[in-house]
């Protein structure tokens, strides 16, 4: 009976050796768990934004007609900002409703989704802007094009 009780005292102490050695001399260390979770959830934050920030240069902006748009990477990053926006001021003037709240909750949260939507149209209309730009800028080149075009193959002909 004594051997039992030596051999099962040895395998705890075992035990508990292997585990202060994994654990680096402590045993109950929460807050160093805490600190790992912290940088754990740190680095997913960091991957995910870079994730997110790569997804916009690849991200297509259509037009209302099903054309793509040349839009710049900020723009995208702002266009998709005023959406995130009006989606949570919408959301928040639904559950207002649905909750009952009062009348002046409603009508700041409806002053907030009416600034999110004002938001996104200029943004809209920025972005339309840049667009006719381009494509004045496109028509200016290729008359200058033509232009050079003609003035060669006249020149060609008259030598």
């Amino acid at each position: 009976m004594a051997s039992r009780v030596m051999w099962l005292l040895v395998a705890g102490l075992a035990l508990i050796g292997g585990i202060l050695l994994q654990d680096g001399n402590s045993i109950f260390s929460w807050d160093d768990e805490a600190e790992q979770s912290g940088s754990v959830g740190q680095r997913i934050e960091t991957g995910v934004e870079a994730a997110i920030d790569r997804s916009f240069d690849q991200m297509q902006v259509v037009n209302a007609d099903g054309q793509e748009v040349a839009v710049s990477p900020e723009s995208k990053r702002a266009l998709a900002d005023a959406i995130r926006r009006l989606v949570e001021a919408e959301s928040d003037v639904a559950l207002l409703k649905i909750r009952d709240a009062s009348g002046q909750e409603i009508e700041a949260a409806n002053i907030k989704r009416d600034q999110a939507r004002a938001d996104l149209e200029i943004l809209e209309a920025k972005i339309e802007g840049q667009k006719a730009i381009a494509d004045e800028g496109r028509a200016a080149v290729r008359e200058e094009v033509r232009q050079e075009v003609r003035e060669t193959v006249r020149d060609a002909v008259r030598n």
